[in-house]
Order: C-alpha cells, then sequence, then structure tokens
C-alpha cells in the first residue's frame, strides 16, 4: 500500500534516492559537467536538511510497503529587498528535489507527491511556486507542464574552456 509521510529518520534512504537522481544526471548531461563523488550523498542531504529547516520547509517521503520509493521536498523562499521593488509582493516556495524511484515511476506517486507538497505550501499561505529543471530532463519539464508549471525563467551557459 502506498503512503505519503512527512520525513522523519529515513535518511539513507534519502541519500540513495539522491544518489540514483544524480546518476541519471549524469547519463543525460550533453556537456559532461554533472559527476557524483563517493561523499555526494551525505554531503548533499545534510545540505537539503539545513535548507529544510532554515526555510520553512518539508519533505514527504513516497513508501510503498515500507519502501521509500520517492521524496519531494521544498522551502518557503524569504524576499530580498530587490524582490520588494521589482516585483509584485508574493510569498514563493520552492520545490528543490522530487524523484521517484525508476522501478515505480509511471504510478502516478510524482503526481501525489506534488499534491502534497503543494497542500503544504497553501497552508503556508504561498501563492507562487517555483521548481528548477535540468534542460536535458525533457520527461520531468514534462511532467512539472502536466502539474501546471509552466516556463517563467531560462538559464543559459557557455562553455568556454
Amino acid at each position: 500500500m502506498l503512503e505519503i509521510t512527512k520525513y522523519f529518520d529515513e535518511k539513507q534512504a534519502v541519500i540513495k534516492l539522491m544518489e540514483d537522481l544524480q546518476d541519471y544526471l549524469i547519463s543525460i548531461d550533453p556537456l559532461n559537467r554533472t559527476r557524483r563523488l563517493p561523499e555526494y550523498g551525505e554531503v548533499y542531504v545534510n545540505d537539503l536538511f539545513e535548507k529544510i529547516q532554515e526555510n520553512f520547509g518539508v519533505i514527504y517521503l513516497a513508501k510503498l510497503d515500507d519502501e521509500v520509493v520517492g521524496l519531494i521536498a521544498g522551502v518557503i523562499e524569504s524576499s530580498s529587498a530587490i524582490d520588494e521593488v521589482e516585483s509584485v509582493p508574493t510569498k514563493t516556495a520552492r520545490i528543490l528535489e522530487l524523484i521517484v524511484s525508476e522501478k515505480h515511476r509511471g504510478l502516478n506517486i510524482g503526481t501525489l507527491l506534488m499534491a502534497e507538497i503543494e497542500k503544504y505550501f497553501l497552508t503556508e499561505n504561498c501563492d507562487l511556486i517555483r521548481v528548477e529543471v535540468f534542460e536535458p530532463n525533457h520527461s520531468a519539464h514534462r511532467f512539472y507542464e502536466k502539474c501546471g508549471y509552466g516556463d517563467r525563467v531560462i538559464d543559459m551557459i557557455k562553455v568556454i574552456k
């Protein structure tokens, strides 16, 4: 049975999912600029937990028969002085991570995780949610579009060396 729960104490499962995601991003990176050193999982997850704690964030886990098969993490962003003078006042949330294990994709788990975090952001009076997508990750881009998200900013790069 699938259940969506708030994160409690499944750090190793979170590390495994984040390492799997990083490996996937490496495999689709046409510039070969992405890597995963042995300490990546531990360092990345510790940083993620810190962001969650400092920014009114949350992590939800998808569990299937007590196995963690997906996660979503997000925070509430602070407005800067520049935001205040150049943008309509808003309370912005940001999805930092969303991953469903490869063998469990296509089971609506990502959609359920999105619904749960959006519900959390609504209870926190957020009126805008941002999510970043690695450009080569076309399946993630299509998924977010199906969830009602649209492109707003495009970050372009040029390798000069």
